[in-house]
Parts: C-alpha cells; structure tokens; sequence
C-alpha cells in the first residue's frame, strides 16, 4: 500500500500547499502551535537544506531536525521573528550560520494533530468489546478487553507517501509495519499492531476493502478519518503479537514418490542406526601423527558474528510478556 501513489487533483495540491484545509474536517482546535529549539554549531544550518511551500510547509529540512520538525509543518516564526516568504526565511538562516558562532535556532511552527481517544461504547460495531466471552484456555480466540480506540485523521499531503502495511487475519485488519521516514503520512499516527476498524464510514474487514477504501477517500479530498483498536493490556498484547508472527505462507508442494524415498530412508535410519557417511575428501591425505602439522581432514571450526537486527516501530506496552491464563470480560 506505501508504495502506490494517488492522483490528488491540481485544486487539492495546490490548496494543501497553501496551508488551506476543508474546515469542516481540520477542525481549529487540531492545529496546535507549539516551538522547536535546536542547537546549532558554527556555520550551520545551510539555508539551501530547507525547502518550503508557497505556504510555508516544510518539504525539506536538514536531517539533524527530523525531529523536531516534520513534514509539512507551518512556519510561523524564527526566532521570534515572523517570516511570511520563503526568501525571508533563507536571508534569515542565512545570516545566523554567517556569524560563524554557536547559536540556537528556535522556530515557531503549526502541526495538525488529530488523534482523539474515544470511549468503548463510541467504538464501531467490528471492535473486539462488542464480541462474546472467548473460552479462556483457548489463546488462539481474540480475546474482548483490553483495547483503546482513537479515532485518527489522515493528511496525504502533496509528495508524501502512505508509508503503511498491513495483514488480515480473522476479518480483522493490523497494521504490519509502517514507515517512519521523512514524508510518511502515519508517521506519528499508527503503532505496529493497531487494528484498523473503519475508514471513513466503511467498517473495515479485509486487505481489499482497506486499500479501495483509503483511496477513494485520499483522492476525493486527500483527508481520511480513521478509527483504530490499540492493545494495552498483556492478554490482548499477546494476541496481537502472535498475529503478526502468524504466517500463511504455503509450504512449497513435495512430490509423492520424494515423500515415499524419504519415509524408506527414515524408516532405515531408525531400525539400523544413523551411519557416519562417506567423506568427500579425496585427495592424499598426510598420516594420522602429521594431522597436528596440518594434515588430514578439513577441520571446520565454530564461529560468531555479531549482526546488528533492524526492528519495527514497536508499540511499548506490547513487550509486556502475555498472560494466557487470565478470563475474560466486557467492558465499558
């Protein structure tokens, strides 16, 4: 789904580089102004590493302040100064990394931040504390507690990516990784793990269905509201984990007549014992007393590597270690 681009008409691009929302979705209350201090060394920052729209949205800062900055904030103000263009904003830059001393850079900026707990009763009807009591002893059944529900909306603002993929299992759609880069749409939104239960005003039950889904409502407005179902408790955070590590990959197809050679040889094994093979060493071999200096077999010996492992946006509370023996019950 990240890597599939959506065709946002030229009025919504150039309505969204301006800064200028539906107000009846991007509420005022949603956007949020708030300052960013970074310390900076002599010399820098480069004015050319900051690229911005004609409503002053960044699509582009130098790395070092990501964060604090994210894609498509507003800038309001450096240093407590107000710049309205873009030219003001590079002479601005331009002139403290001239001084050629430290210095701190403290830009005033707007976010959109649209993330609002919603109680469980105002959950949709596929949310798991509308289902039944599961069977306790049986951990393969998703258990009906232990959630919080947001209700989250979604900007696919110009030249960002969805940045988001997901799995189903069991009519229910998780969020499999997400993509934590520059310019990603969920960025601050989804953790690894969410349920995503409804679009819009479509409940939300397989791949397809989420994909049309999210579609059709980036490319009619470029907003969409989304409600997630988040585990917080360790009875539903290991549930959620094992999904994620359930695979449905099929094992590849055997032929009949490899099975039966197997199962013979198997059945040899088992009845004569397991017999040291022949060695594929077939060149001169030196004498037993000279193997010390060298000769004799090759000698393979145990070694380590240490690799670093790369990890996916983990929501905290999901490493809590899971406790299967805990019932079940509704809540409100």
């Amino acid at each position: 789904m990240s890597a599939e681009s959506l065709n946002l008409s030229r009025e919504m691009k150039r309505a969204f580089r301006a800064g200028n929302f539906p107000e009846d979705i991007i509420k005022k209350d949603m956007i949020h102004e708030m300052t960013c201090t970074i310390d900076c060394a002599p010399g820098t920052p480069n004015y050319k590493e900051f690229k911005v729209t004609e409503g002053m949205m960044f699509q582009k800062v130098p790395e070092s302040m990501t964060p604090p900055i994210e894609y498509c904030d507003l800038l309001v103000k450096i240093n407590g100064v107000t710049v309205k263009t873009k030219k003001e904003m590079q002479e601005t830059i331009f002139k403290l990394a001239k001084s050629n001393k430290a210095h701190y850079l403290t830009l005033t900026i707007r976010r959109i931040i649209s993330v609002t707990r919603l109680k469980n009763s105002e959950a949709p009807s596929n949310a798991a504390v509308f289902k039944p009591d599961p069977d306790p002893s049986d951990a393969s059944i998703k258990p009906n507690r232990g959630y919080a529900y947001f209700k989250i909306i979604l900007i696919y603002f110009p030249r960002s990516k969805l940045g988001i993929n997901v799995k189903s299992f069991e009519n229910v759609v998780y969020v499999e990784s997400t993509d934590n880069s520059w310019g990603s749409t969920t960025r601050r939104f989804l953790y690894l793990g969410d349920a995503i239960l409804k679009i819009d005003n479509t409940e939300i039950s397989d791949l397809q269905t989420a994909q049309s889904t999210l579609r059709k409502g980036f490319q009619k407005n470029g907003i969409v509201t989304m409600i997630v179902e988040r585990a917080t408790e360790q009875l539903s955070n290991g549930f959620v984990r094992s999904v994620l590590s359930f695979s449905k990959a099929i094992d590849p197809f055997i032929p009949k007549d490899v099975v039966e050679t197997c199962a013979k040889q198997l059945e040899y094994y088992n009845k004569c014992g397991f017999e040291e093979p022949v060695p594929i060493y077939r060149s001169h071999v030196k004498k037993k007393k000279d193997r010390k200096n060298g000769g004799g077999r090759v000698k393979v010996t145990s070694t380590v590597e240490i690799k670093n492992i790369k990890s996916e946006h983990l929501f905290p509370e999901a490493l809590q270690r899971p406790n299967f023996t805990c019932g079940s019950k509704n809540t409100n």
